[in-house]
């Protein structure tokens, strides 16, 4: 019977290059600026936006978007990354601000039912599905490739914030091209498509980065 010694385990060990935060967060932007251009250049960017004066509404969401989006991705990146005194709630912040959207929408539609009946049937809600869908589907597949070279010790919960993430960065890169200016559009739709997206990452992802 042979008997392994410490000497060739280490003998049979391979390198493996350390991941780092920097990376992540360069990747994820390449990736959401690679969709933004993507879609100018097929869709479209919204007239006001390349006036150089974008209307208010398409300021906020953008912005609550993005915040959305660093607070998870900055939350899968610390649980690739697993260090005893490591916090990464932020992301629970910026949700509850991105709730500020479909809540105010679901208020304002009590006093005004048919403007908001208006907003919510608009056509364009395919297009918003499925480009950010689509836009979220490449985000999301790049964070999941580099999440797979860490050691995420909750699967599960990592799967969520990518989903969340990728969600909020494949719909902001739509707001721009979208033509709703509307907070009963944005309350829906824009929530429909970051919820469907964490939901889809949940289920599908702790089975590729599981370790």
């Amino acid at each position: 019977m042979n008997s392994l010694s410490i000497d060739d385990l280490v003998d049979n060990l391979t390198p493996v290059r350390r991941i780092t935060a920097r990376d992540g967060l360069a990747l994820v932007g390449a990736a959401t600026a690679t969709a933004v251009i993507a879609i100018a250049m097929v869709f479209g960017l919204r007239p006001d936006i390349m006036a150089g004066r974008a209307d208010p509404m398409v300021i906020v969401r953008g912005a609550t978007l993005l915040l959305l989006g660093l607070a998870s991705v900055s939350a899968v990146i610390a649980s690739a990354r697993p260090g005893v005194g490591q916090s990464s709630t932020g992301w629970r912040w910026a949700l509850a601000a991105a709730a500020i959207f479909p809540t105010t929408a679901a208020v304002l539609a009590m006093r005004n039912g048919e403007e908001a009946m208006q907003a919510v049937s608009s056509n364009s809600a395919y297009y918003c599905f499925g480009i950010s869908g689509v836009s979220a589907l490449a985000i999301g597949a790049v964070l999941t490739a580099w999440l797979r070279r860490g050691a995420p010790t909750s699967p599960e919960r990592a799967s969520w914030l990518v989903g969340l993430a990728a969600g909020s960065f494949g719909t902001f890169a739509y707001s721009l091209h979208c033509p709703s200016d509307t907070v009963y559009y944005v309350g829906l739709w824009y929530s429909l498509a970051v919820g469907m997206c964490a939901v889809v990452t949940r289920f599908v992802v702790p089975r590729l980065i599981r370790w």
